[in-house]
């Protein structure tokens, strides 16, 4: 008879190992359930009631719970986005993000050695090139034709124009005529002596205010002849209106009429000497020939004064030198300022003209002549700021340091 052995017991699976279970690269199925109705957000009314800080929730312990929401709410709540009920895939791990090498484009080879060939980069606002400090500037406005409508390019310009010609309009014409008219009324009163004293009262605030007027206006035009050779296409900002703005740079104005306007001046003024000693009739036409002489002279003059490191640079010498290196273009430029200048004498003869025939035509004429002159000037000083731009070079001096700013 078989025995048989002991029972064994069938050996149980062995246990997989625990495997850590990480939260972020889980994969399996997320079951949401009913989504419950929105919890309630105390009113207006609510806090009104309650006098002190709010109370606990509704759905903690011990607080009964408020009535649900009215069935169209609940049905308004289901389509939303937080209502939604269904499962979210997991799918596999999404690609790694490229480094930051890998987004960078490969430089060719022969990048790195023709690195130290290139200019290196330039700030923004800046060129690339790295010029030499007194590298000639590229002009930007050629000198030739001269732009008549240059100080209708910026409202600093026209401000100017209307400021200069309205107050010379004032102190120039309406003033000495009013002045006139009183003294011919104390002559027809028989009172020439109360008629003399009105009108010398009269003037007096033009005598005073004319030489700012004058002043303001010439610190003006050596801004803009500065402005223009520093190849600014706009007209500069008017100097301030304070001692300040009308006394710095009247030394230099100073210098040039008795460096440059009066050497220049010299040959009409020996003209003028030789008339009055021979007792001969005056011409306007030798006069304008023998202020034509003198023009080139008394320019130059002033691009020197203005423009040139040294103070007293217009010297005979320096100025017969730089006229004789720059040739007949100079003498060009200076054809083109006299033809400039010319209407303004031209304007006002018109005018005058129509004083003893249409009195009340003249008024506004005058206005119109003094405009004018305020408009001209800029224009020459433009002219000529704009013919010395592309010659610094050529005329081996200029302001490093303009003192003239145009901004």
């Amino acid at each position: 008879m078989l025995r048989r052995g002991p029972e064994v017991a069938p050996a149980e699976p062995a246990a997989a190992p625990a495997v850590e279970e990480d939260e972020w690269n889980w994969r399996g199925t997320y079951e949401l359930g009913p989504a419950g109705p929105p919890r309630p957000m105390p009113g207006a009314a609510d806090r009104a009631t309650v006098g002190g800080p709010l109370g606990p929730w509704p759905d903690e312990p011990g607080v009964p719970d408020e009535p649900a929401p009215p069935a169209e709410t609940a049905e308004a709540t289901d389509d939303g986005e937080w209502a939604w009920r269904g499962t979210y895939e997991l799918g596999a791990d999404p690609p790694a993000p490229a480094s930051a090498a890998a987004l960078v484009p490969e430089e060719p080879r022969g990048a790195v050695e023709d690195a130290g060939s290139r200019p290196p980069l330039a700030p923004r606002g800046r060129d690339a090139r790295r010029e030499p400090e007194d590298a000639e500037p590229e002009p930007l406005d050629p000198w030739f034709p001269p732009r008549l409508l240059y100080p209708s390019r910026g409202v600093e310009g026209l401000a100017m124009v209307a400021a200069i010609g309205g107050a010379a309009w004032v102190m120039g014409t309406l003033a000495p005529e009013y002045c006139l008219a009183i003294l011919a009324d104390g002559e027809l009163l028989g009172t020439p002596s109360m008629g003399r004293l009105i009108a010398l009262v009269s003037a007096l605030p033009v005598l005073i205010l004319s030489p700012l007027v004058i002043v303001y206006d010439f610190q003006y035009l050596a801004r803009v002849l500065a402005a223009s050779s520093d190849g600014e296409p706009l007209p500069p900002r008017p100097p301030d209106r304070n001692a300040d703005g009308l006394l710095d740079g009247v030394g230099s104005w100073l210098l040039w009429i008795v460096l440059g306007a009066g050497v220049g001046l010299l040959p009409l003024a020996a003209y003028r000497a030789a008339l009055a000693w021979t007792g001969g009739s005056w011409s306007p036409v030798v006069a304008a020939a023998l202020g034509l002489v003198g023009l080139p002279y008394a320019l130059m003059a002033l691009m020197m004064t203005f423009l040139h490191d040294d103070d007293l640079a217009a010297r005979p010498g320096a100025i017969l030198g730089a006229i004789a290196r720059l040739g007949p273009s100079f003498l060009g430029l200076s054809l083109t300022v006299a033809a400039l200048l010319a209407p303004v004498g031209i304007a006002f003869a018109a005018a005058l003209a129509l004083r003893d025939r249409a009195f009340w035509a003249y008024i506004p004429a005058s206005l119109a002549c003094w405009l004018l002159a305020a408009w001209l000037p800029i224009v020459a000083m433009h002219t000529v700021g704009s013919y010395h731009a592309p010659r610094k070079r050529r005329l081996k001096w200029r302001r490093k340091r303009p003192r003239w700013g145009a901004n």
